[in-house]
Order: structure tokens, then sequence, then C-alpha cells
């Protein structure tokens, strides 16, 4: 099994204009209180986090009537340098972009929504950079538009490509765009699970 999921503390970075993350200790057992109780205050997009289409479009669907499936199921790994259309064989793919500071083009939006890919992830705390966001986000408009969820803040470093079976449930926050995750990869043993 892989953890694929940021570690989330006060220290880590975050996208500009978006919360740092802040724990207050409510209660604390070495105070005398009976039980440790703390509160986290984060953006929705915080760490490794998923982007509904309604984080970008208006009226389309948020988290809640997304559901639980694109989130769980079978996964492809694979290295943005190795992206062609005879690798994306799942419904779920990861990409390994090694921090490159282009992120994901429009173009190869079009050709994973054209393949039938429900979910794409990357290990960058966004699929475009900042220029691109700020220019109109075409990558992210693209992948959403075409009913492609996205996945970002994943941790990929240790995580050779292959096919994986990915768990990366968000919270099941109400009308909500985006929500943190904790994500997994299980590998297939013998072809199974």
């Amino acid at each position: 099994m892989f953890d694929i999921t940021l570690k989330i503390d006060e220290r880590m970075p975050v996208w500009p204009g978006d919360p740092r993350p802040v724990q207050a200790w409510l209660q604390r057992i070495d105070r005398g209180d009976p039980v440790d109780v703390s509160q986290w205050t984060l953006g929705s997009h915080t760490g490794t986090h998923v982007d509904a289409p309604s984080h970008f479009i208006a009226g389309a669907p948020d988290l809640e009537a997304l559901g639980p499936e694109p989130f769980v199921g079978p996964c492809r790994v694979i290295e943005l340098e190795r992206l062609g259309l005879s690798t994306v064989t799942s419904e779920r793919v990861l990409i390994k972009t090694r921090a490159e500071a282009d992120g994901l083009s429009p173009r190869i939006a079009a050709r994973l929504v054209a393949a039938g890919v429900r979910l794409v992830g990357v290990d960058a705390l966004s699929i475009e950079p900042l220029e691109a966001v700020v220019a109109g986000a075409p990558t992210h408009r693209t992948l959403l538009a075409g009913g492609v969820v996205i996945l970002e803040g994943l941790e990929l470093d240790a995580v050779p490509p292959g096919d994986y079976f990915l768990v990366a449930l968000p919270l099941r926050l109400q009308h909500s765009e985006a929500s943190p995750v904790r994500a997994i990869l299980l590998q297939p043993v013998h072809g199974r699970l």
C-alpha cells in the first residue's frame, strides 16, 4: 500500500491566496482536561484534495452530486513524459509530473477526456501553473467540463508507474467544490486485490 497524501500542518505550502491550515487546541489532557480536542481551520483545496466540476463551472456538479464512485477503483500511474493515449487504459490516471512548471496542457486534458478518463491526479498543488489559472484555467475547464474530476497535491515520488487500486474519498461536505482527501494506492497481488 502507498499513502500518497500530503501531510497537513501549519507550515505546508498552500496555493497563493488560500488560507494556511491552523490547529487550535480546545482541550488538552496536559492542561487538566479529560481529553485532547482540537479544531482545524483549512481551505477546501488544502494539501491532497479533489476539485469537482463546480470549482470552475457554474451549475456543474459539486462533490455530493458526484458520489464516491469516481474516487475509488482501478488506477494507472504514468510519468508525464511517457503519457500517450496507449498508456491510458484506466478511468483513473495519476500523473507523475516531476514538478514540471507547465503542468498538464489543455491538449493533454482534451486527450484524457476523449479517452474516457473520469479522474486525473497530479503530484503538484495544481494541475496547471498559477499563470494558466489566472489566464482562465484552460486545463481545469477542459477536464471539468468533460466530466473529469481532478485530484491534486499527490505524493507520488515513491510510487513506480503501473496499475493500482485507488481510494481517495473526499469528505462529504455539502455544496462543496473541493475537499481534502486521504489517498492511498493498493497494489494488486497476482492481478487481484
